[in-house]
């Protein structure tokens, strides 16, 4: 008897969690289809139930207001719930909530832990977050090598801001120990990806003979590729080592840059 009425509890198990995903799938559909009434409608009994993904959705739509008023106080509430059952995305967000007191009271140091525990999940934009506090002592006490490590994190997810950032340091000095060989290759692959501010440092590299040898043309390449993302300081550099170049060398940058195309991750860079 027991057996016939674990097995019955069993079925309505299976046939509850059908019946939840076919409705987060439902809601899905119609979140992707920018029918947002309909997703709400689908995602609300299923947030009541403790669906994480559904809580987190539902954040984000009274985040955004979509389908619903926007409301940050509801939003993180939302991602409060989904937040505390491990959500990353969740937790960022509420990161990124408390830093600006946004439907929470600001709070420094629980914008940091939130963003910790989404970080320590492999979360990419929170280990960049951690390696700016870090960076900046905000929520954290300020530390160079802990700024740095969260950086590298970041960085080896390809994430091109975190890659010049620890790029950056290591052509500094800063928290980390001065490596001109491991800035110009990490500030290189921030600029391969497109960031006209690693553009910009790629090319003082290449002007000033750091880390690489000097070279006019390559600098004059990467400054132009960052002048056309109406980078200032990039205008500034190219159009003073222009002044130094012949002609046709200038000619032959500027035809290299109209052919650039960002590197997508993974593949060999063109330049």
């Amino acid at each position: 008897m027991k057996k016939t009425i674990f097995a019955i509890a069993m079925m309505c198990s299976v046939t509850a969690s059908l019946q939840c995903y076919a409705g987060f799938d439902e809601g899905k559909a119609a979140f992707m289809a920018k029918d947002f009434a309909k997703a709400y409608k689908e995602f609300e009994p299923l947030a009541n139930k403790g669906d994480v993904k559904s809580q987190h959705l539902l954040g984000m739509m009274y985040d955004e207001g979509q389908g619903v008023p926007q409301n940050y106080s509801k939003a993180a509430e939302w991602y409060i719930k989904a937040a505390k059952l491990g959500h990353q995305d969740s937790q960022y967000n509420l990161g990124v909530m408390y830093a600006q007191g946004q439907g929470v009271m600001q709070d420094d140091v629980k914008s940091a832990d939130w963003f910790l525990k989404a970080a320590q999940q492999g979360h990419v934009l929170s280990q960049f977050a951690l390696g700016r506090l870090y960076t900046l002592g905000r929520g954290v006490k300020a530390d160079g090598k802990l700024a740095n490590d969260w950086f590298r994190k970041a960085a080896e997810q390809q994430h091109f801001k975190a890659q010049l950032a620890l790029g950056k340091n290591y052509l500094d000095g800063n928290g980390i120990k001065k490596d001109l060989p491991s800035a110009e290759k990490w500030i290189r692959k921030s600029a391969d990806q497109g960031h006209h501010k690693a553009q910009y440092e790629l090319g003082l590299m290449y002007r000033d003979g750091l880390g690489l040898k000097k070279d006019m043309k390559l600098s004059y390449l990467w400054l132009e590729l960052a002048a056309r993302q109406e980078h200032q300081g990039a205008m500034l550099a190219r159009d003073a080592i222009a002044k130094t170049m012949k002609a046709e060398d200038i000619a032959a940058a500027k035809l290299q840059a109209s052919s650039w195309v960002p590197v997508i991750p993974g593949k060999k860079p063109i330049i």
